[in-house]
């Protein structure tokens, strides 16, 4: 989920030019992956320079030696969501693996585009093409997503397998905004003057419209019993509101909170504006928080990440495989890429958090988060989401609110996430809408 800016339309050239591009390199492949930019290990030290077989390539000789059979991988980029629903309904790329956000996996597959995974729907478990998943995958992540259904009644999981999940908060700049200013969304409508013009937002109406969500329903969210069964269902029902009601009260909330506290709206840049001080506090994804906050450390700068205590967004970007896929050779780029050793890499690359779970992911973790002799430390008990197992890191309490808070949130505050549902046919009017806002 790097970047999730809705594009309504795509600039004609760009889309003819890579309509021709694309197309007429895939038939040179047995594999083409299309993913989103900077999403995989590519075999390259901090500086760029190459210095190892990238995942892509690794697997080509991984196949080989397995099968006796040379195969060619084509990997291509996307930027959003909406650029790769667009170069693939338009066929100006044909891919066989894709990963979209959960949810443009529920638009293509209520539209028919994808085919399905090798899943059993009765079990809620990967079949043996795709047995790392089932060996390794997160039984946490797996059972947040399993009862996500379609509108066929079908199980989402059916079409997607989880590569990176994360959460969506603030990032932020402890030597100016306290812990407590920023663990609520309210604070996007604060009229102390402390907060004006200190936060950028993303220029997405998807993660943006969640916001104004918190706000607009925040009574009827606090006031849900958290020890109900159908907690986070009930919640989460409050969460994808699109109805003309809640559409224009988010509207007016959104122009509100630019009018009081909103420096402006940001792609991709405010991972790195939030480290030079532009302003004191960015909307973040929880990867995108990682690499703002190892960015400041570089600069003798230390940063912080708050979820909101309302709750927020839980999002996983899964492969998925387009109709006409080579399904067979797909399913086995996934299984590789959900290898303990490979996820591991993938994650060090990229700074988001992987759904798989073996000894290779607890190492790195371990590597990256736990206290040294003699530090004073928080015993963190992480069991609930590798499964099974005793699974404890003491992390530093000097280091806790930030990388690693960020990409491993407590069962507590995760029973307070949703994931975001397809408008459907709602989503003109919430494009209008976000337009409207931009423009105020």
């Amino acid at each position: 989920m790097k970047s999730k800016t809705v594009l309504l339309l795509a600039a004609p050239a760009l889309v003819l030019g890579t309509m021709f591009s694309l197309t007429a390199c895939s038939p040179k492949y047995d594999l083409v992956i299309y993913n989103w930019e900077d999403y995989i290990y590519e075999g390259t030290d901090d500086d760029g320079n190459i210095v190892d077989d990238g995942t892509v390539k690794a697997f080509e000789k991984y196949y080989l030696e397995k099968t006796g059979q040379k195969i060619k991988v084509g990997y291509e980029t996307f930027s959003t969501n909406e650029e790769l629903y667009t170069q693939i309904s338009l066929g100006a790329i044909r891919a066989d693996l894709i990963c979209p956000s959960d949810y443009m996996i529920q638009k293509m597959a209520n539209e028919g585009m994808l085919e399905k995974v090798n899943y059993n729907e009765s079990t809620k478990v990967y079949g043996e093409s795709l047995s790392n998943w089932s060996t390794y995958g997160s039984p946490f992540i797996l059972s947040r997503f399993a009862n996500e259904t379609l509108n066929d009644g079908s199980s989402f999981l059916a079409y997607a397998v989880p590569y990176f999940w994360g959460t969506m908060g603030f990032t932020y700049d402890p030597e100016y905004f306290d812990e407590a200013d920023v663990n609520s969304w309210e604070c996007l409508w604060n009229t102390n003057s402390k907060f004006a013009n200190q936060f950028s937002l993303k220029d997405s109406m998807r993660d943006t419209y969640v916001t104004a969500i918190f706000h607009v329903y925040r009574s009827e969210i606090m006031a849900l019993d958290e020890n109900s069964p159908t907690f986070n269902a009930d919640l989460s029902a409050i969460f994808n509101r699109c109805d003309d009601a809640t559409i224009a009260l988010v509207e007016a909330a959104l122009k509100d909170a630019k009018a009081k506290t909103v420096y402006g709206f940001e792609v991709d840049e405010g991972k790195d504006d939030i480290v030079t001080g532009r302003y004191h506090a960015n909307l973040a994804w929880s990867g995108d928080s990682v690499y703002s906050m190892d960015s400041a450390e570089e600069a003798d700068k230390i940063l912080n990440y708050s979820l909101p205590t309302e709750g927020s967004n839980v999002w996983f970007d899964g492969w998925c495989m387009p109709k006409g896929a080579n399904t067979s050779l797909a399913e086995e780029f996934i299984n590789y890429i959900c290898t303990p050793e490979v996820a591991a890499q993938c994650m060090d690359a990229v700074g988001y958090t992987s759904p798989i779970v073996g000894d290779a992911i607890w190492d790195l973790i371990n590597e990256w988060y736990g206290a040294e002799e003699g530090e004073e430390a928080d015993t963190i008990d992480l069991s609930f989401y590798f499964g099974g197992t005793d699974k404890t890191i003491d992390v530093a309490k000097a280091n806790r609110g930030r990388q690693f808070d960020a990409q491993y949130p407590t069962e507590e505050a995760l029973k307070r996430c949703c994931m975001m549902k397809d408008f459907g046919d709602q989503t003109t009017k919430v494009e209008e809408m976000w337009n409207r806002v931009k423009v105020a």
